[in-house]
């Protein structure tokens, strides 16, 4: 048994133990003994570990654990609001049993008024379950569930602070990344018979914004339509959320220029892709995937395009994949320098392109996505959130 399981299976019975248990002195101190061995244990082998609780699935340092697959814990900490789990090479015995009495009144077995700041355990253990709030910095400990009629106000405030922190400070805030495309999964099966939501720009500024919001809540969609689990379902709206990262870092003077663009500049709009993996690749391993696509979002399935490779070869077939959904959202978006095309338009584009730019395995599926699920559009900043139907 790996000691990452044995230290989560020890933390379970004690957890167990806690909750069946609580006044049994003999018992609660047996489970906390043998968690204590195994967290040594393992913080011998990794001085920092993160754990993550997905849907059922377990996660350490961002891989399944799949003899944890159908650990009963982990949908309980996920519930808890324990959703990621990081423990630090100095953590104490209070600290464990700290964390494990605000787990157990978190689910409102003994619940004692306690909070997550209130309470022993956060030394050494450190847990989240929040997204940032991107208007004032604050925190919050749920993510709300998205009303019916819903206008993506708070998904795109959260997207639009990750992309100023990005500009700012040349960084990737991976955990509110990762809550961020949370909020747009629920969003977008928050309606029955509604696939996906597409936010329309009130402001020509906002592009970014909303196109990387869309981006990602269709290439969730076409995922799901094609068979992918619930992880890599995420992991690519991650992807697609972030393939224009780079584009934080170039002026909005060029990004937003009405008339037709200089050489120059359109060297400069090139650099995005590339700009784009580097911050990404410096976030850390859990973004290589955001950064493949990034880097590739703008090459055929044939490897033309740019950046231009000195040996063309075919990109990953996450980035095939966000790349349909990429140019599908924005022929559909009203650009500086032109109206939005109407449906029938783009997706005539797209089945031109199919097996010469795009990948057809790609582009058919979300062709017949589109055709089965016509996506409704969200006008971002309507107060009455009244719904605009795609052409």
């Amino acid at each position: 048994m790996s000691q990452p399981v044995a230290f989560l299976q020890a933390l379970g019975n004690h957890l167990a133990a806690v909750t069946h248990n609580g006044r049994n002195a003999a018992v609660l101190e047996e489970s906390a003994l043998d968690l204590m061995s195994a967290l040594r244990m393992l913080l011998r082998q990794n001085a920092f570990p993160v754990f993550e609780f997905r849907d059922g699935d377990v996660l350490y340092e961002d891989r399944l654990m799949p003899e944890l697959q159908h650990w009963e814990w982990s949908l309980k900490l996920a519930e808890a609001g324990v959703g990621r789990l990081e423990v630090t090479p100095g953590t104490t015995r209070d600290d464990v049993e700290g964390f494990a009495d605000e787990v157990v009144a978190r689910l409102d077995l003994r619940y004692d008024g306690a909070t997550a700041r209130e309470v022993r355990g956060q030394a050494g253990l450190r847990f989240q379950s929040m997204v940032r709030d991107a208007t004032n910095g604050e925190a919050h400990d749920e993510l709300s569930l998205v009303p019916a009629n819903f206008g993506l106000e708070d998904e795109s405030a959260a997207v639009r602070w990750l992309h100023e922190e990005a500009a700012a400070a040349g960084r990737i805030p991976i955990a509110e990344t990762s809550a961020a495309v949370e909020l747009l999964n629920i969003a977008m099966h928050s309606e029955a018979g509604v696939i996906v939501p597409l936010v329309e720009l009130k402001e020509v500024d906002q592009y970014t914004t909303t196109h990387s919001m869309n981006v990602s809540c269709l290439s969730m969609a076409l995922a799901e339509f094609l068979g992918y689990g619930p992880m890599d379902v995420r992991a690519i709206g991650e992807a697609a959320l972030l393939h224009d990262v780079g584009k934080t870092r170039l002026p909005l003077s060029v990004l937003n220029k009405t008339g037709k663009l200089t050489d120059e500049e359109w060297q400069l709009i090139q650099t995005h892709t590339v700009e784009g993996a580097r911050m990404l690749l410096a976030a850390g391993p859990r973004m290589e995937l955001a950064a493949t696509v990034a880097y590739e979002h703008h090459l055929s399935w044939t490897g033309e395009g740019y950046p231009k490779l000195t040996f063309p070869r075919q990109p990953h077939r996450v980035s095939r994949l966000v790349q349909v959904c990429d140019v599908y959202d924005a022929l559909r978006t009203r650009r500086p320098f032109r109206p939005p095309w109407p449906h029938g338009r783009a997706v005539d584009f797209l089945k031109e392109r199919s097996g010469t730019y795009h990948d057809p395995e790609f582009a058919e599926a979300f062709l017949n996505l589109i055709k089965e699920w016509e996506p409704r559009q969200v006008t971002l900043g309507d107060s009455d959130g009244t719904d605009v139907e795609a052409a």
